[in-house]
């Protein structure tokens, strides 16, 4: 081989490694159902790749987003939290509520907080008390939060915001390089969320906990508190898109956020995170995101009826899993030619 060949040999190689270094097997997966989703909605709407479509499912996709980063932490535990949707509603409830009757701002956002973390606590507590998975107690949680929210606000949305311009216009409505103020502040969790998982130690506590809970509670690691706080870190992030919804819209119903659960468990799964606790990554459930929201725009944009919607985007879940399912058979038969070499 000759010099400038073993160079291009070598440049490929490092390429390719960086890509593996960055992206896990299941990343790259569905990281090639986003862009065949991409060259889909490319090749089938002229509207797909303009600015303000794209800006669009980058927006439509934040509010979930928040949720994703809480669910998809406590899922790498082994949890999970399928309250969400209903903390969610109630702290936007809680928020709007507060302001509507003349609070400070700073109560109104630590009263919507502070109900999320709340409910994310009794989570944890209730099911660390009672020595049940999260999901049971979530269950039962997930239809009285529900219940608590249409009971605070009357069971009709609360409108009736006071001029507050720093937070519904510069918050709530503000953009920087076209981007929504909102849809940073999520970047910037997800963000810090990627960093605890990947180089923190309780990062690494969390995935060895949700990996083999006797293994890690024999080596010292206190499982109950470490998923009581995931639990609790579940609810502020619902609570935080709750606050954040009531900034954006101006108001809030008791009955926001229902089936956003459903949503969410499904971009964490699609992302990587696995059901059984143990293995994930922020990055993967970003990706994950990014496929509901693509499938979401493109059953607009092609125009089909509200009766197919559930079946059209249940099929093309199923086609990005098997995405996720090749690149994993992939790697698995990589790494048994590496061994029997």
């Amino acid at each position: 081989m000759t010099a400038p060949a073993e160079r291009a040999g070598e440049e490929a190689g490092r390429e390719s490694s960086r890509w593996r270094s960055c992206l896990a097997f299941e990343e790259r997966g569905i990281a090639a159902a986003v862009m065949l989703f991409f060259v889909v909605g490319a090749a089938s709407s002229p509207y797909f790749l303009t600015i303000d479509n794209l800006t669009g499912i980058l927006q439509s996709l934040t509010f979930l987003g928040f949720l994703a980063i809480g669910v998809g932490l406590t899922l790498m535990a082994g949890e999970i939290d399928i309250s969400v949707g209903s903390i969610f509603g109630l702290v936007a409830v809680v928020t709007a509520l507060l302001l509507h009757r003349g609070a400070p701002l700073w109560l109104a956002i630590a009263g919507g907080l502070g109900t999320g973390v709340g409910c994310g606590f009794v989570n944890g507590a209730v099911a660390e008390l009672i020595r049940v998975p999260a999901v049971v107690v979530t269950l039962a949680t997930l239809g009285v939060y529900r219940a608590l929210a249409l009971v605070v606000a009357g069971g009709s949305p609360v409108r009736g915001m006071p001029p507050l311009p720093g937070f519904f216009d510069a918050f709530g409505q503000g953009t920087m390089g076209g981007v929504s103020v909102i849809t940073l502040l999520f970047l910037v969790m997800a963000l810090l969320a990627e960093l605890v998982v990947r180089r923190t130690a309780f990062g690494f506590r969390v995935l060895a906990v949700g990996s083999n809970p006797l293994a890690a509670h024999l080596v010292g690691f206190r499982v109950g508190r470490t998923r009581l706080l995931l639990l609790v870190f579940c609810g502020f992030m619902a609570a935080l898109s709750g606050v954040c919804s009531v900034a954006y819209l101006h108001t809030a119903g008791p009955t926001a956020g229902t089936g956003y659960e459903l949503s969410v468990l499904a971009a964490v799964i699609i992302g990587g995170v696995r059901l059984t606790g143990g293995r994930g990554s922020i990055l993967g459930i970003l990706l994950g995101l990014a496929v509901i929201g693509i499938i979401q725009n493109l059953i607009v944009l092609w125009g089909i009826p509200p009766t197919w919607t559930q079946g059209v985007s249940g099929m093309v879940l199923i086609a990005s899993m098997a995405l996720t399912w090749l690149s994993r058979r992939e790697e698995s038969t990589s790494a048994d030619r590496v061994r029997g070499s």
